[in-house]
């Protein structure tokens, strides 16, 4: 069997067609963004403190403390710090709002300065913003595991 002329163009064409396929697919597929997930704090860190503007939990020898009483009991505390720094979140580009923030302050032992963590609403969802590259994408079911309401 043997093609004419007109159709080795076409087995030509198709074979081009196919590369570009090839191409802009495995572009695509190589440039697409990566869903990164981390935890808010580092869970190498000793968190001491988170102070909000409704409330403060510190810490009192090995046990926690809210101030004013939230409620929860000692282990429900010491797990709010757990989630702090083992809760992994997914990665969101940073916060464009004209709201103000509502502001977290975490101390670390043996660092002077606190971790300033900025919470947006972002529709139904939260972002929490620890660094001016970089956000965190928090849904409203996971809010009360680091602020316990």
């Amino acid at each position: 069997m043997r093609l004419s002329k007109k159709g080795w163009n076409n087995v030509l064409i198709l074979g081009i067609l196919i590369m570009i396929f090839l191409f802009n697919f495995s572009h695509k597929l190589l440039l697409k963004p990566k869903i990164q997930q981390r935890t808010l704090i580092n869970s190498e860190r000793i968190i001491v403190e988170i102070k909000t503007p409704d409330f403060s939990i510190k810490r009192s020898g090995r046990s926690w403390k809210s101030e004013p009483d939230l409620g929860l009991s000692e282990q429900q505390l010491s797990l709010l710090i757990q989630n702090w720094q083992h809760l992994k979140l997914k990665t969101h580009p940073p916060a464009k709002s004209r709201i103000s923030p509502y502001t977290i302050q975490v101390y670390i032992a043996k660092q002077e300065q606190p971790i300033v963590v900025q919470l947006f609403q972002y529709g139904d969802d939260y972002l929490l913003q620890t660094e001016k590259d970089l956000s965190m994408l928090l849904n409203a079911h996971q809010l009360p595991l680091l602020l316990g309401r």
